[in-house]
């Protein structure tokens, strides 16, 4: 019985040109406008999700109709107000681009699962011949076994001299 195949690719040329050149054009136009951080740098800092983004918008809010509370020896509400509308206009960003990425990743995963496969039951199909003495078979069993190294035979010291 084959396998079913739920995903059967084959991007053209041209395509995979177009979308190499897009993925490129986007990381030049985001360049100025992202950081990348350490493991180290995201583990020290506050996240902010919906939740937070809420909290922070309610705070933004309340500054500007009750400007007399904001700590200005401590805060720096221009800043405040950028960094802000700097989440707002990147989330939505990547949201979308995390959707693009899920699905590419998808497509590998299911990809490489139905190319994974049938080479695993090519594999088993040529272990059989090869033990049942098919010179052919051996041949290629020995090369694609080493893909599976599995446990050696330990010598015994103590046999072996």
């Amino acid at each position: 019985m084959s396998q079913k195949n739920e995903i059967a690719i084959n991007i053209p040329a041209e395509v995979l040109a177009t979308i190499n050149s897009l993925v490129s054009q986007l990381k030049l136009t985001l360049a100025p406008y992202i950081h990348a951080l350490t493991n180290e740098e995201i583990a020290g800092i506050a996240k902010m999700g919906d939740k937070t983004l809420a909290f922070v918008e309610k705070v933004k809010d309340y500054t500007v109709s009750n400007p007399e509370f904001v700590p200005t020896d401590l805060m720096n509400v221009n800043d405040f107000y950028i960094d802000f509308e700097a989440v707002k206009t990147l989330m939505p960003v990547l949201k979308s681009v995390e959707q693009i990425k899920d699905d590419l990743k998808d497509s590998l995963i299911l990809s490489g699962n139905e190319a994974y496969l049938p080479a695993l039951m090519y594999y088993r199909n040529v272990k059989s011949r090869a033990d049942a003495g098919v010179p052919s078979a051996k041949t290629i069993y020995d090369d694609l076994k080493k893909r599976f190294p599995g446990k050696t035979k330990a010598v015994n010291p103590s046999v072996a001299s």
